[in-house]
């Protein structure tokens, strides 16, 4: 995961690992192999932009900054910018273009009224999802989360 904090700064916490398997050399040839040789597209850019040509039967995933829980769960950006709810409605925006134009949209976000309200005529389904990160040791764990599909 990388983020930064209100100044900009890199603030994801690294964890004490005695073998961290993260530069797993065959690992990270299998994932090359694999992105060569498919059609995979990665690319950085604003979240309409990414998927301007994406067309019939393409997937797309979106993975955005989840709407706050609560009103102290206040992390909304993984860099200077902010996702708010005018930026959730965006998205929503940009998942009813793609679903017009027959791609298949998944997408992953907190599991909120707001967010249930927003995407009520797509396909959403609650899932359980593990947390290992949280400033605070007891509220690491379990999560509800939602994901909306279009097919």
């Amino acid at each position: 995961m990388f983020r930064v904090n209100s100044k900009g700064q890199f603030n994801a916490p690294f964890g004490r690992y005695k073998n961290p398997t993260i530069a797993d050399e065959t690992v990270l040839r299998n994932v090359s192999q694999y992105l060569n040789q498919a059609e995979v597209t990665i690319c950085q850019a604003d979240l309409a932009a990414a998927v301007a040509e994406a067309g019939h039967n393409d997937f797309v995933y979106f993975d955005p900054p989840y709407d706050p829980v609560s009103p102290t769960a206040s992390f909304t950006a993984y860099d200077s910018n902010r996702f708010d709810r005018n930026e959730q409605q965006r998205l929503k925006t940009v998942v009813d273009e793609l679903s017009a134009r027959n791609c298949k949209v998944l997408l992953s976000n907190a599991y909120t009224d707001f967010i249930q309200e927003l995407y009520q005529n797509y396909r959403c389904v609650r899932v359980s999802a593990t947390r290992a990160i949280n400033s605070k040791a007891t509220k690491r764990g379990k999560v509800d989360e939602i994901l909306v599909m279009n097919y």
